[in-house]
């Protein structure tokens, strides 16, 4: 599969220049009314800006001809071309959070081998002192009283590392709560809250990589939403977004024991392992049906939408397999599906 998230920045700019590129997409902002998020206003930016190229051409259609952008549109954009970045900057901020414990716990260590060696001076100094013969009475109890002390501070100083200890734990605790909260986030579509395109590159990345000879199957579906775009035109972006979370909501309740993501528009993948060959035509014919007997109305008009079919192909996971060829016969099978009527599943039963 291309990746496209991995890419260099664009030469800094001039003062002038970057401030008509920011006005412009300011206007690109107002025009099609997307809310100036980051995000959002990162997408229009690099659009005006013409670099990334494809993206510039991908947001060119739905500008210029469509005339209608949307909010998921943007965000979809915005994870293709951008969240590489995103991800390399959350790891530079959280390497920095852990250098910054580390060096906490390592001061600790130094604090406390220091003060170990005063505790040992200490000790040495009082043991010379009772060696020596006719040690007087207030002698010893100069000694005792100094290793007593010595004995306290060093105390003290453990119960301070202690407590400081169990600072820096808890910190480490916590950035590792932010780390995985973090990646979950990364991975995830923000319209639907499944799996995102990059969640798709990783799960693919994964199965090629864990995929062994045996009995066990990996399976890829793509499931197509038929005529998608019709509601979109028909009856707006928002109303193509709430269908989007219901296609993705009622995949997940199929497909319980596979994972789900959403690589592009109306487009998602299942990928799971079966001992059966046979599970992944199952599992598809069964979403297929499950849409189809489900008529679709406005919330706030009760006006129908219609019924929403779905198309799907599948493809099992062979031993000389990449990332290209597994996606390619799943996707070939999946408009070979959309050719043959829509709404029907064609899927790989068996590895020839």
């Amino acid at each position: 599969m291309a990746n496209l998230r991995n890419r260099t920045g664009p030469p800094e700019r001039d003062p002038l220049t970057a401030f008509a590129i920011a006005k412009e997409a300011l206007d690109y902002v107002t025009k099609f009314r997307t809310p100036p998020t980051p995000d959002i206003y990162k997408v229009w930016y690099h659009y005006v800006e013409g670099e990334p190229g494809e993206l510039r051409e991908q947001l060119s259609h739905a500008v210029n001809e469509a005339k209608s952008v949307s909010y998921e549109q943007l965000q979809l954009l915005h994870q293709q071309f951008f969240a590489g970045s995103d991800e390399r900057e959350l790891t530079q901020k959280l390497g920095e959070d852990l250098a910054t414990t580390i060096g906490t716990v390592d001061s600790i260590i130094h604090e406390q081998l220091s003060a170990g060696n005063t505790f040992k001076d200490s000790v040495h100094k009082a043991s010379e002192n009772l060696s020596v013969e006719k040690t007087t009475v207030e002698e010893l109890k100069s000694c005792i009283e100094s290793v007593l002390a010595s004995n306290q501070c060093m105390q003290d100083q453990l119960d301070r590392m202690g407590v400081r200890l169990e600072e820096s734990r808890s910190q480490v605790t916590k950035l590792r709560a932010s780390y995985l909260d973090s990646q979950r986030k990364l991975m995830t579509d923000p319209l639907t809250n499944i799996g995102n395109r990059l969640f798709f590159d990783t799960m693919m990345s994964n199965a090629l990589e864990h995929h062994e000879r045996g009995e066990r199957h990996f399976v890829l579906l793509l499931v197509d939403l038929d005529k998608f775009k019709l509601i979109n035109d028909t009856f707006g972006h928002a109303t193509g977004d709430t269908v989007l979370r219901f296609a993705a909501s009622n995949i997940e309740q199929i497909a319980v024991d596979a994972s789900v993501a959403r690589y592009g528009g109306d487009e998602f993948a299942i990928f799971f392992n079966t001992l059966d060959s046979a599970k992944g035509m199952e599992l598809g014919e069964t979403i297929c049906q499950s849409f189809a007997q489900n008529k679709l109305t406005l919330n706030d008009t009760g006006e129908p939408i219609g019924k929403l079919t779905a198309s799907i192909g599948g493809a099992l996971l062979r031993e000389d397999d990449g990332e290209q060829s597994w996606f390619q016969r799943a996707d070939k099978l999946l408009y070979d599906a959309k050719n043959g009527g829509r709404n029907r599943a064609m899927v790989e039963r068996k590895i020839n």
